[in-house]
């Protein structure tokens, strides 16, 4: 047995990944906190979201950069505290709906496997997608499968980013630590990482969220100090207690701007230059910090923020750029599931070998579209599925619908066969009598008719 054989031996555990506290929830109810004798795998501490700036930022990056003493918690800290941000979520949670809200199967041999689709069908796999699909934003994401015994779906447990250590590979159980246990050490783990000192997309956002927060509260403080009129009290330099009671009435009376003076001093108001200019430049910094965000992240501005200079045309190609981008997540989601995922799946009892999972397209076609594909493709000849048909004008197939059928089938003959008797009845020009001098398999139309009673060449009125 080798020395890795060993080792992976002495370190093996078995059972789920454990979080908690400093103490238990029985021991926190005590006056006197005693340290917990069973420690989790995992001791969570409280993120730290505000007090943030530009140089915590550049100090953080160098921080996580580091090549042998490599520490992420407070960039991560501020990761969490963006994600605040309702303008940058917003966008996040759109690219999501790319990868979770299109049906996903897994097949094999073409055929949906059902033992399979009914893991995915449940709510814990359009969850688990999203958090793939954050692997991107964060550097890294790591899950443990388990499956419930009760009723036999796949759950798993995401690890936070704080505690795992990418480039060694070890779960840390104090988000300070610089060493941990192996991941390997757990069964049914799963990191999705293309790069374990890639510090994922955040990275690239944190400045314009800190840019963003420090300008709305410039223009918040604007709007309090310049957005309120200032209210004057004066009283006579000698009377105290005229003093005291305008001191009074200015407390009682809100919270803006009060100048209290004796009427022997001046109070000169100097306006600000160009409020709805300074107004405008808070605004343009503002709506540039969330267009990089938007471009960063959705590859676009316009499917996100309508603007003056927006076009129908260049809005599709906007739009066209953000489908790509949502293709490639299901790329990347499916690389996942496909070559990740199946030796976890055999392993919690689930047989995916021999299959693939696949997103089932669907054309984003509205009802009335949908209809005029189908008429002309019903013009061309082709046959279309009645099942179909109903499905796409949404409409309720009824109970009766065969004796239905059979009915209107039946109708349509009946029809068919009395234009036939009526074709057959109908007399010809003569009466059915052949005169000898025409062709019995052409008949003259009425309009040829008509003209038998035109006049001849030499012009001789017509013999009435």
């Amino acid at each position: 047995m080798d020395i890795k054989t060993i080792f992976h031996n002495l370190f093996k555990r078995k059972g789920r990944i454990t979080e908690g506290g400093m103490f238990t929830p029985a021991q926190t109810m005590q006056p006197v906190y005693q340290p917990r004798t069973d420690m989790p795998d995992i001791i969570l501490q409280m993120p730290s979201l505000f007090m943030f700036d530009m140089s915590n930022y550049m100090q953080s990056i160098n921080s996580a950069k580091a090549i042998d003493f490599a520490s992420r918690v407070q960039l991560y800290d501020m990761y969490e505290s963006c994600l605040l941000d309702p303008f940058l979520s917003g966008v996040i949670d759109k690219r999501r709906i790319g990868v979770s809200r299109i049906p996903l199967e897994f097949r094999r041999d073409g055929k949906p496997v059902d033992e399979v689709n009914r893991q995915i069908r449940a709510p814990w796999f359009r969850k688990f997608l999203k958090d793939v699909l954050d692997s991107k934003l964060w550097g890294y994401a790591l899950f443990q499968f388990y499956r419930n015994e009760k009723d036999g779906y796949i759950n798993y447990y995401k690890v936070p980013y704080k505690h795992y250590e990418p480039v060694k590979r070890q779960l840390l159980r104090n988000q300070e630590d610089e060493t941990g246990v192996p991941i390997d050490a757990f069964e049914n783990m799963l990191c999705v990482c293309d790069d374990p000192r890639s510090l994922g997309i955040m990275a690239e956002l944190v400045p314009m969220v800190l840019y963003k927060r420090k300008d709305m509260g410039d223009w918040a403080m604007f709007c309090q100090i310049f957005g309120m009129p200032i209210r004057e009290y004066t009283y006579d330099a000698g009377d105290e207690e005229a003093r005291k009671k305008v001191l009074q009435d200015a407390r009682g009376q809100g919270s803006n701007a009060v100048y209290i003076h004796p009427k022997e001093s001046t109070l000169n108001i100097i306006e600000s230059g160009n409020k709805s200019g300074t107004v405008d430049l808070y605004e343009r910094f503002k709506d540039a910090c969330n267009k990089e965000i938007s471009i960063r992240v959705l590859g676009n501005t316009l499917t996100t923020d309508a603007q003056k200079t927006g076009t129908q045309s260049l809005g599709q190609v906007h739009q066209e750029e953000e489908d790509l981008i949502k293709a490639d997540d299901r790329s990347f989601v499916l690389d996942v599931l496909n070559y990740e995922m199946t030796d976890i799946f055999v392993n919690l009892g689930i047989n995916t070998e021999g299959g693939e999972f696949v997103y089932v397209e669907t054309r984003a076609l509205n009802p009335n579209q949908q209809v005029d594909v189908i008429q002309k493709a019903m013009a061309m000849g082709l046959p279309i599925g009645h099942d179909y048909m109903y499905k796409v004008l949404q409409i309720e197939k009824p109970d009766d619908y065969d004796k239905q059928l059979a009915q209107m089938e039946a109708e349509k003959e009946a029809e068919r066969k009395l234009q036939e008797q009526m074709a057959q009845a109908m007399p010809d020009r003569n009466n059915g009598q052949d005169d000898g001098n025409t062709d019995p398999k052409r008949k003259k139309p009425v309009a040829e008719n008509f003209f038998d009673f035109a006049p001849q060449d030499d012009g001789a009125p017509l013999a009435f």
